[in-house]
């Protein structure tokens, strides 16, 4: 008689077949990896915006704030200028107002706080959209750092009042995300004999939090207008769709008389008919995509191939957003500047698209497969990435001379000089924050916001040396002139007659020979300047 070999029962919490966890083991490793996943994309985002360096805008904005407390009410006349500007209204006043005073309380270091706030906030708020529709955290690892790479420049500088806009746009589409659902909750919810009562127009959480908000970003940056646009393509999405649009059309309706609730009151909406529409063929940041590196132009090529393919996969029905992500790529495609729009929206809607797709489908099986081992890829990036952004010392703020006549600034100062200096565009804000009211500047990087197209025009050509440049001189009431010595300009000023009287290895300064200055050559000698 054989022997039997007794059942020996399974532990519950063992693998219930060779090669396959259990449910609880499974859930482990994906709770493993999803937060090894979101520590390493927070730190690769973290090293590319670890170098800080003040923006040039921040310097005007400041001075704005500084200006309007000494004359006890928010300047709306330019008192920086020597050349003509045009009536003045800073649609950054409110972005103005935060770096002055965290400046003021906390130091120079608050301006990176609020820029590192800025892009993981943006982050934050792109990742809840994409899972609230969605997006498994597997596919949205996956396609995170391609994100980063094309929204990072929007965040280089510290703090650029167009971070506040992109960090308020995430924010913006995530309530929208969650519009949606409170309004297919309320349809499924509401009896079926009183679905003609949905025409009834009712405003949900969303939106009320939405005209909270608004206020807000309407001081802080004009791009509150991608706000408006992305309601109206979603309004006009769920018109196609046959969802609720009307409460976005009151909403629409709400935001506009929200706008008049600025220092500048009617006039606003003046500025921004030109603003909107105006050319800026000076300013590289507004031009083509393609402009920017072979590196850079490629992904976001890649991340436009792969909106294809999800959206080609998935079909229209299933592919809620599309046009906000559609006119984000357009806009990206024209304008450099931005392109961290396209990657916002592209990381709140692709990932949902994506995992149904076959692709999407086959990543997912991988990384149940190999969670243990993605899991300790993404800690190894995300140290890699801190060791990176360590090297750039991110709790330092830079005023580099490069970028920042640092060392022409003190000489002027220590010379008590009092007068009309020509600068480029990029320059004047540095100059009126460190030296007005003795100095008036010619241009600074206000652009529309306070200087006539002519005169803008007028300086870029002087710098670049055209037919014409000498006039330039004489045109305005110019004492001195700043020559950064790699513009054209530098090899032609001495045929001017005016003396140099200070160089260093990146400025010249010419002053008329009327003016006493003391002459000096700082060619040996490296700068670096403070905030404030």
């Amino acid at each position: 008689m054989s022997a039997v070999t007794p059942k020996i029962p399974l532990n519950p919490s063992s693998s219930t077949s060779i090669g396959k966890p259990s449910a609880a083991a499974q859930q482990s490793a994906d709770s493993w990896l999803k937060w090894a996943a979101i520590a390493g994309c927070a730190a690769f985002l973290w090293q590319f915006i670890a170098y800080n360096f003040v923006d040039i805008d921040l310097w005007h904005q400041m001075a704005l704030i500084r200006e309007s407390l000494s004359a006890g009410h928010l300047l709306k006349t330019d008192p920086y200028a020597y050349t003509p500007t045009v009536p003045w209204i800073d649609h950054e006043w409110g972005a103005g107002a935060i770096a002055y005073f965290a400046t003021k309380w906390f130091g120079g270091c608050a301006i990176a706080v609020l820029k590192f706030a800025a892009a993981m906030g943006t982050g934050f708020f792109c990742w809840r959209c994409s899972e609230q529709r969605g997006g498994d955290f597997r596919i949205l690892s996956l396609c995170a750092p391609v994100a980063i790479y094309l929204a990072y420049l929007g965040f280089f500088s510290a703090i650029r009042a167009q971070a506040y806009s992109f960090f308020l746009t995430a924010l913006w589409l995530w309530l929208l995300q969650r519009d949606g659902r409170e309004s297919d909750r309320m349809e499924l919810d509401r009896p079926q004999f009183d679905r003609p009562r949905l025409k009834r127009i009712k405003f949900r959480r969303a939106e009320l939090a939405a005209l909270s908000i608004f206020p807000l970003w309407v001081s802080l940056h004009a791009g509150f207008v991608v706000a408006f646009g992305f309601t109206a393509l979603q309004a006009v999405e769920n018109c196609l769709r046959r969802k609720p649009f009307r409460h976005l059309l009151l909403l629409l309706g709400l935001m506009s008389a929200e706008i008049l609730l600025n220092p500048y009151g009617i006039r606003y909406f003046g500025f921004l008919y030109r603003a909107v529409g105006m050319a800026r063929p000076y300013a590289p940041e507004w031009s083509p995509v393609y402009s920017l590196s072979t590196i850079s132009t490629l992904v976001f090529l890649a991340a436009a191939l792969i909106a294809l393919y999800a959206i080609q996969s998935a079909g229209w029905t299933h592919t809620p957003g599309i046009l906000i992500l559609s006119s984000t790529a357009v806009e990206a495609t024209l304008h450099r500047k931005l392109l961290p729009l396209f990657a916002i929206a592209w990381l709140c809607y692709v990932p949902a698209y994506l995992q149904a797709t076959p692709l999407g489908k086959w990543w997912s099986r991988f990384t149940r497969r190999r969670a243990r081992f993605l899991s300790a890829a993404w800690i190894v990036l995300a140290f890699l990435c801190i060791s990176a952004a360590w090297r750039h010392k991110p709790w330092e703020l830079d005023v580099p001379q490069p970028i920042y006549p640092v060392g022409p600034v003190q000489y002027l100062a220590q010379q008590k000089f009092s007068g009309n200096l020509m600068v480029p565009f990029r320059l004047g804000a540095y100059v009126s924050w460190k030296l007005y009211p003795a100095v008036k500047v010619s241009l600074d990087s206000r652009y529309e916001v306070a200087y006539p197209d002519a005169v803008v025009a007028r300086v870029f050509n002087f710098y670049a040396g055209v037919p014409g440049w000498r006039d330039t001189l004489t045109a305005f009431p110019t004492d001195a002139v700043l020559i950064p010595v790699d513009t054209p300009t530098a090899s032609l000023m001495p045929s001017t007659g005016w003396p140099c009287v200070y160089q260093d290895q990146q400025f010249k300064i010419y002053a008329r020979t009327a003016l006493v200055l003391q002459t000096e050559d700082r060619r040996r000698t490296s700068f670096r300047g403070t905030l404030p």
